[in-house]
C-alpha cells in the first residue's frame, strides 16, 4: 500500500539489525568501536563528530536501552526502494542516559530512535562493478573485489556480511510525564508559598489587631494568587510546546508538491530519501573543521552553527525547487534539535532553524546504495573516496559529486 509515495510493507521489520545497531551506537559513544552496521557515509559523519568533540575536550557517554513498560518489538517499518536496494525506516522507544566529561550537563530521556536500514531486495543481485567501500578498512573498492577479498586488508566478505547497513538515524525526545508531574507539584508549592508569605506578613506587621483572622485571609488570598500565576505559567508553556511540536507543519503541503515535482524527473526519488540526505549534509558540514574542503559542500559553515556538537532533524520544509535542464536547485528549511557547546564552555539544548540550498543533476536516477566514499570516475571507471577529493586520483579528471548525489551549496 502506498501513501504519499511511501510504501507500507507487510514484510518483517529488521528488528534484530535495529537492536544490534542501538547496542553498537551506544558502545561507540562510550569509547568503543565504530558501529559495524553503519554505512561508510554514516561512519564518516560519526568520526567527524567524535573528532570535533575531542578537539573541544569533550567525551560523551551515552547508554541506550529498551524503555520499561514498552514492547521491545514495537518497531514500525516503512520502506522505499530502487532497482537494487530496499530502505526500511525502523523506529523504537528507548531510555537514554547521556553525559559529557568535564561537564555538569546530563540528561535522561525517553526517546524514539529511528534508523534507516538498507538491504538488498529479494532475488536482486547488484552489478559486481558497483563501487563499495571495504567495511573493515574503508578502502574504496567494488562489490566483486570485496567478495574475492579486499586488496588492502585481505578481508573476505559474503553478501550477508555486507548488508544490511544503517545509512542514517534520528533521535526524538518524548516528554516524561512522571517527572513533569512531580516538577509541577514543586513549582505550584513554590508559587503559592511566594504569594502566601507576603500576604500574611505585610498585613500582620501593619495591622496589630485580629492577627489570626488576617493570617487566615492572607493564606487564602495568597494561595489563590499563587494558583492563578501558576496557571498562567503553564498556559504559556503549553502554547510554547504547541509551537515547538508544530515546527514546519505549515509547509507540509507545499513541500510534498515540490518533492513530487522532482519525482517526475526521477521516478526512484522519495521525500524520505531527500530528508536523509539533507540532515546528513548538515551534520557533515557542522562537524567538520572546514566544510568547504569537502566534495559534498560548496560553502562554509555559518558561525551560529559552528558550536553544534549534535544535530537531529525534527522537520523539513522545501521552500523552492527549480529545475533547469537536468540541474535541480532546492532551498530547504531544516527544523532541528541540537546540542551547542557555547562560548562559556557550557552545553545547551536548542531548537534551531537553518536554511540550506542543495543541488543535483537529474540525468541519473537515484541510487540508494550510493556512497561518497566509493565513487566511479566517469572517465576511467576507477573507484575512489570522494569525501575530500574533487578529481580522480588516477586520471586527474575533475569529479562533480552532484552528477551522482545531492551537494550543499549554501547554509545560513
Amino acid at each position: 500500500m502506498k501513501i504519499l509515495d511511501m510504501e507500507f510493507t507487510g514484510a518483517p521489520v529488521p528488528a534484530e539489525a535495529y537492536k544490534q545497531f542501538v547496542q553498537q551506537l551506544s558502545g561507540w559513544y562510550g569509547g568503543g568501536e565504530m558501529p559495524q552496521l553503519a554505512s561508510q557515509d554514516l561512519r564518516f559523519a560519526l568520526e567527524l563528530q567524535k573528532q570535533k568533540m575531542n578537539s573541544l575536550g569533550l567525551g560523551m557517554q551515552c547508554a541506550m536501552k529498551g524503555s520499561s513498560g514498552t514492547d521491545k518489538n514495537n518497531a514500525v517499518g516503512i520502506s522505499y526502494s530502487d532497482r537494487v536496494f530496499n530502505n526500511c525506516i525502523v523506529s523504537g522507544n528507548l531510555h537514554m542516559t547521556r553525559s559529557f566529561s568535564n561537564q555538569v550537563y546530563k540528561d535522561t530521556d525517553e526517546i524514539g530512535l529511528t534508523a534507516v536500514i538498507q538491504d538488498l531486495k529479494g532475488g536482486v543481485q547488484p552489478d559486481k562493478k558497483m563501487p563499495l567501500s571495504c567495511p573493515n578498512c574503508g578502502a574504496a573498492s567494488t562489490l566483486g573485489e570485496l567478495e574475492d577479498g579486499c586488496e588492502y586488508c585481505r578481508t573476505k566478505f559474503l553478501m550477508s556480511e555486507l548488508y544490511p547497513k544503517v545509512s542514517n538515524f534520528f533521535i526524538t525526545r518524548h516528554a516524561d510525564y512522571s517527572q513533569n508531574s512531580a516538577k509541577n507539584k514543586r513549582q505550584l508549592m513554590a508559587f503559592m508559598a511566594c504569594c502566601i508569605i507576603p500576604m500574611v506578613l505585610i498585613p500582620s506587621i501593619i495591622f496589630r489587631d485580629q492577627i489570626i483572622a488576617r493570617i487566615i485571609v492572607g493564606i487564602m488570598v495568597g494561595g489563590i494568587i499563587g494558583l492563578v500565576l501558576f496557571g498562567f505559567k503553564k498556559l504559556f508553556e503549553t502554547f510554547s510546546l504547541i509551537g515547538k511540536q508544530a515546527r514546519g507543519g505549515g509547509g507540509t503541503i507545499s513541500t510534498l508538491h515540490r518533492l513530487n515535482k522532482i519525482k517526475k524527473f526521477d521516478p526512484e526519488f522519495s521525500g524520505e530519501y531527500f530528508r536523509d540526505k539533507a540532515i546528513a549534509l548538515f551534520r557533515i558540514a557542522v562537524y567538520s573543521k572546514n566544510s568547504a574542503e569537502l566534495a559534498c559542500c560548496k560553502c562554509g559553515c555559518p558561525d551560529r552553527a559552528a558550536d553544534i556538537i549534535e544535530a537531529d532533524i525534527f522537520n523539513l520544509n522545501v521552500n523552492s525547487c527549480e529545475i533547469k535542464g537536468d540541474v535541480c536547485e532546492v532551498e530547504t528549511t531544516l527544523f532541528l534539535d541540537c546540542l551547542h557547546f557555547n562560548k562559556k564552555g557550557k552545553i545547551v539544548f536548542k531548537c534551531d532553524k537553518f536554511r540550506m540550498r542543495m543541488r543535483k543533476r537529474l540525468k541519473k536516477p537515484t541510487e540508494l546504495g550510493f556512497s561518497m566514499q566509493a565513487v566511479s570516475c566517469h572517465s576511467c571507471g576507477a573507484s575512489f573516496d570522494a569525501h575530500n577529493v574533487k578529481e580522480c586520483p588516477y586520471c586527474r579528471t575533475p569529479y562533480e559529486l552532484e552528477d551522482d548525489d545531492w551537494v550543499m551549496t549554501a547554509l545560513y
